[in-house]
């Protein structure tokens, strides 16, 4: 089950034992704007909002750090001319790049492993170098070429003939995952250049969904596991 934006600050308010007046007063919003909100009636300025994310000690830079991070290296790679990551460690990411904070991240040894943290709906997937790693391959096969419309409903045609078998519930639903696993990663400059190309309901779905589910075997989290495999 989803969890909006406000249902996790409520949750994070409540234990830190903090009253809304006082949350309100720290956010540089009204007593009365903040009890609106948190019966999500009603929002916050952008300013407010982001104040009570760092309150509340929700960072969501982490994904455009991560995201940002990988563009960097894959440009590095790119200008070494290397061309395959395929038989990179961590442990060679994080050397050869300089960049050791690779060297943080997460890593899972099989492929079941990584199925079940994606499963879990308790661990962020992104937080592992399978992901990441995955991440610097999509960078590097871009070499700046931008997403286009056109490439977007290519791969929607592509999803809907993988998934034949399947009556159009089972394909909604589908789509319908894909589109909230690409919320986390719409920082992205790609995803964002994507999803205003594509200009149709349709293209914006498959955008998140081609990128970032299991199903379509050129997503990220196919790439991921395919890096574990090897």
């Amino acid at each position: 089950m989803s969890t909006n934006i406000v249902e996790a600050i409520q949750t994070r308010l409540e234990s830190m034992g903090m009253f809304q007046a006082q949350f309100a007063e720290c956010v540089s919003a009204t007593p009365a704007q903040m009890s609106i909100f948190l019966r999500d009636k009603g929002s916050l300025s952008i300013d407010s909002l982001n104040k009570s994310l760092d309150l509340v000690g929700i960072n969501l830079s982490l994904y455009s750090n991560r995201n940002s991070l990988a563009k960097q290296v894959a440009a590095y790679l790119l200008s070494k001319n290397i061309s395959s990551i395929d038989n990179w460690t961590k442990n060679d990411f994080a050397v050869f790049t300089q960049q050791k904070t690779i060297s943080l991240l997460f890593d899972v040894k099989s492929k079941e492993e990584y199925i079940e943290l994606e499963k879990s709906g308790i661990i962020d997937i992104e937080s592992t170098f399978q992901y990441f790693k995955a991440l610097v391959s999509y960078y590097m096969s871009l070499e700046g070429i931008k997403p286009t419309a056109s490439q977007a409903k290519l791969a929607l045609a592509t999803l809907f003939n993988d998934s034949k078998t399947e009556n159009s519930s089972q394909q909604a639903g589908k789509i319908a995952v894909g589109v909230a696993a690409g919320v986390l990663t719409v920082t992205s400059p790609i995803i964002c250049s994507l999803l205003a190309a594509a200009g149709s309901a349709a293209s914006k779905q498959v955008g998140a969904f081609s990128l970032f589910t299991k199903s379509n075997t050129s997503s990220l989290f196919a790439k991921a596991i395919d890096f574990i495999k090897k």
